[in-house]
């Protein structure tokens, strides 16, 4: 059962007065539920401070990860000097005490720990140091491991009314989603032509990025070009390269949460649930829960799950969506 943040904290507030408190908590919800300002708010509650951001606290002793490099994963790491790897959580969250001798831990998009870094977080849920808090934050909870799943305590977070905002790639998404109650179910020409509009969402979304980037680097380039060597062209026209594959890979993923959203409020409907991810189309989620079986659903939820977890390996993107989309709907 999700909850507002302000009663969210209510209860761990009691938990900590009636010394309940858990040492491994699982922050989860969609992304307008703001996990990180949530996560803030937990630390400054357990150790009576006001820095208000995870960013203040990484200043106060807290051991933040956050997904790195291109393929903006979370990895276990050589060693313990490695930053922002589990290798490095373990070493330092047992080396650094924030105020009044707390030991804290937070995962931002725990979900893009790979299998290796899960297994060797184990140890660290397993057997934390006295007086540790760790918080894990993730709009998918379902893609982290069952043995971490089984040793954290999930809070569920509801976004404040109103505050989800949709991008204009994200909104296309959604008005081909409108549609799919007028398509035909379970045909391999809808399953292909599905896949074709949410290839063209995810092509035209990289052409907007590729051009918005390219232009600022173009406005680089007359404005350094010729106080510089061909040095530090090459390496700003290369890291302009790598901006643009990283922002896209993250707005992908942005859309990939998106078509789970839809999906799971189709389950959702046919389990009778009132909180929706995206009640401002329920009506269209509610044909489909009408017309599709929940075997169906499942299953369609349980492809789109394994595809969001593909695109974070190197297979090709063209070939997994249109495997994936004929596994789902034809």
């Amino acid at each position: 059962m999700p909850f507002k943040s302000d009663h969210a904290l209510s209860l761990l507030s009691r938990a900590r007065d009636n010394g309940r408190l858990g040492h491994a908590y699982l922050i989860t919800g969609p992304k307008e539920a703001r996990h990180e300002e949530f996560a803030a708010r937990v630390l400054d509650l357990m150790v009576g401070t006001q820095f208000r951001t995870l960013e203040a606290w990484e200043g106060q002793g807290a051991i933040v990860l956050r997904p790195q490099s291109k393929s903006r994963r979370i990895t276990i790491g050589d060693d313990g000097d490695d930053p922002g790897t589990i290798r490095f959580l373990e070493k330092m969250i047992r080396r650094t005490a924030a105020p009044n001798g707390w030991k804290l831990g937070v995962i931002v998009d725990a979900e893009r720990m790979n299998v290796q870094a899960q297994n060797a977080f184990l140890k660290t849920l397993e057997e934390p140091p006295p007086n540790t808090l760790l918080l894990l934050l993730t709009t998918q909870p379902e893609q982290l491991l069952p043995t971490i799943q089984s040793r954290v305590i999930e809070i569920g977070l509801m976004p404040p009314p109103g505050a989800r905002s949709f991008t204009d790639h994200e909104y296309k998404l959604l008005v081909v989603l409108e549609k799919l109650a007028a398509r035909a179910a379970g045909t391999l020409s809808g399953a292909l032509g599905l896949k074709a509009d949410f290839e063209s969402i995810l092509e035209d979304l990289h052409e907007d990025l590729k051009k918005r980037h390219e232009a600022d680097f173009e406005r680089e380039t007359e404005h350094y070009g010729k106080t510089t060597d061909g040095t530090w062209l090459k390496q700003r026209e290369d890291q302009v390269e790598a901006q643009i594959e990283a922002e896209y890979i993250q707005q992908r993923s942005a859309m990939m949460d998106l078509l789970l959203s839809w999906f799971g409020d189709v389950a959702r409907q046919q389990a009778g649930a009132e909180n929706l991810d995206l009640p401002k189309f329920q009506a269209a989620t509610a044909a489909l829960a009408a017309k599709w079986d929940s075997g169906e659903v499942a299953k369609r939820i349980r492809i789109l799950r394994q595809l969001e977890s593909h695109l974070h390996t190197n297979v090709n993107e063209g070939l997994a969506l249109e495997v994936s989309f004929i596994q789902a709907f034809a």
